[in-house]
């Protein structure tokens, strides 16, 4: 009798919990059509990290996904991962070459690091040569600089102008 009451007390608590859990109702998402919902809807929400996760799924499992690719790429750039962003949207567009927007936002990707770039060289610019005007290369660079902020459409976008006086 002592042994069927310790097996009863050893084995209640693993069939509670066990219960438990069979109670739960379990989601899984089988299908790359359900991910790529759940994907497609948590990017519409703003919710990058999740729509990414899934996007990664389907890739993984369907490598010449071009719609998957773009929107990682998407993903990627407003989360300013560049690099990323960039391999996506070759990606993708090695598998559909015609979609002009996604040209488009891979030259966007390009802008974004040059400027990126040429915001933190500038501190490393002497404004002023040993004459105490700018050099071509400084009012070049700050040209550039503002023309690159012009392209992102940044409004009144203006680095301090070197003159060449």
């Amino acid at each position: 009798m002592k042994i069927v009451k310790l097996c009863v007390l050893a084995v209640l608590p693993s069939v509670v919990i066990g219960s438990g859990c069979a109670a739960t109702e379990k989601t899984t998402f089988n299908t790359l059509e359900q991910q790529r919902a759940i994907a497609l809807k948590s990017y519409q929400q703003g919710d990058l990290h999740v729509a990414e996760g899934y996007l990664q799924r389907i890739v993984s499992s369907l490598p010449k996904d071009s719609a998957s690719w773009c929107k990682l790429g998407h993903i990627n750039y407003r989360l300013n991962r560049y690099s990323a962003a960039t391999n996506a949207y070759e990606r993708c567009l090695s598998l559909t070459p015609e979609l002009p927007e996604i040209w488009h936002n891979l030259a966007a990707v390009k802008l974004r690091e040059a400027t990126e770039f040429l915001l933190t060289g500038r501190a490393y610019i002497p404004e002023l040569n040993e004459a105490g005007s700018a050099s071509s290369f400084a009012v070049n660079y700050t040209r550039l600089l503002n023309e690159l902020g012009r392209l992102h459409g940044v409004a009144g976008y203006s680095t301090e102008m070197i003159s060449d006086d």
